[in-house]
């Protein structure tokens, strides 16, 4: 039995918000998140829950060991509540949630963990990727869509669109000009210290 999204936004206002993510620069990005982390997918657990009106959901639980704080409270690992996840033959889809392997090394940017559905900022926006290009063993960062990160600046591109210069190239150019984690670690560091950006209105 699988359970869409939109059969719970009758009985939930909040929830109507995930259906418009509006994606973040990268200065709203950093501003917005919680905590900063980077880290290893060592657990996935899909359980029953129940929501504050009684409704029967399913919650998946990704916990990620940490071995890089960029913003927030030190800690060793931290796990991220999601609403939806499959039990058996019985699944809740939440279209635009991130989904993780276990192993994946990511970047994740969290926000009101255990509060709202994603908790993640901008949902699938506050989630990258480390991959490592099996030829030239470069680790390299992609976005939720598995699309090489070229430029800070196109963060704020919508997941369904391929920014320019990546539908340009061929895709081990774009691997090849993508940040790295080295990169990304600077440029979140530098961010952080800059003065708080006021939070977007959605």
């Amino acid at each position: 039995m699988r359970l869409h999204l939109s059969l719970l936004l009758l009985a939930c206002g909040t929830l109507c918000r995930a259906t418009s993510v509006i994606p973040p620069s990268f200065p709203e990005l950093v501003s917005e998140a919680d905590g900063i982390y980077r880290g290893r997918v060592t657990d996935l657990q899909a359980r029953r829950a129940t929501a504050p009106d009684g409704t029967a959901i399913i919650k998946t639980y990704v916990t990620v060991a940490i071995d890089r704080i960029l913003k927030g409270a030190a800690r060793g690992e931290i796990t991220l509540e999601f609403l939806g996840g499959t039990i058996g033959d019985e699944s809740m889809v939440v279209t635009g949630t991130p989904k993780f392997n276990l192993g994946g090394l990511e970047y994740v940017f969290v926000q009101r963990n255990g509060v709202q559905f994603c908790p993640l900022v901008a949902m699938g926006h506050g989630r990258y990727r480390v991959l490592r290009d099996p030829t030239s063993a470069r680790e390299h960062l992609a976005r939720d869509n598995g699309v090489p990160l070229t430029d800070l600046a196109e963060i704020a591109m919508p997941l369904n669109l391929l920014p320019g210069p990546v539908r340009a190239a061929s895709a081990r150019s774009a691997v090849a000009r993508a940040l790295t984690p080295a990169d990304f670690d600077a440029s979140i560091l530098s961010e952080v210290q800059r003065p708080t950006v006021r939070a977007r209105i959605n």
